[in-house]
């Protein structure tokens, strides 16, 4: 896949970089500290801007294991943000070691059913097999198109 770098960005503890292939976009975040729902939000409103198709890919990459503080009410309002901004698939790939996770992916995932979003998600602790989880889903998708 050839890449084009559409943008990126910081914030306090969080940063971003968007990149684009067939028309799709693809968010690769990295956690460099703590986060919660408002040092999220600004990366969340940067790439739902950038995103033009209905389909919103994100790597949140968080290999050096920072405390992620993520609320039902969170995920919740994600998913509305998501919705109201004309996404309707979510493709997301969260790298990091704790084994836990898998239980946040399966609170995203019935909280997206209620949302009416589509969703495909994943936790692992090795960035290329997140990589080509998103990867495989992209050129799903450029390929409907």
């Amino acid at each position: 896949m050839k890449w084009r770098k559409v943008a990126s960005g910081s914030f306090t503890n969080i940063r971003y970089e968007t990149k684009e292939y067939g028309g799709e976009f693809l968010h690769i975040v990295t956690q460099d500290g703590p986060l919660n729902r408002e040092s999220r939000r600004p990366v969340f409103e940067e790439t739902l801007a950038l995103t033009k198709s209905g389909n919103y890919f994100c790597i949140l990459d968080n290999r050096r294991g920072k405390e992620s503080i993520l609320s039902l009410a969170d995920m919740s309002n994600y998913g509305d943000m998501l919705v109201s901004n004309g996404i309707n698939r979510f493709f997301y790939a969260v790298v990091t070691f704790d084994p836990a996770y898998e239980k946040t992916i399966k609170l995203i995932k019935a909280i997206s059913m209620v949302k009416a979003l589509e969703i495909e998600a994943m936790s692992t602790p090795d960035f290329v097999t997140a990589e080509k989880f998103i990867q495989s889903h992209i050129l799903d998708q450029v390929k409907q198109s």
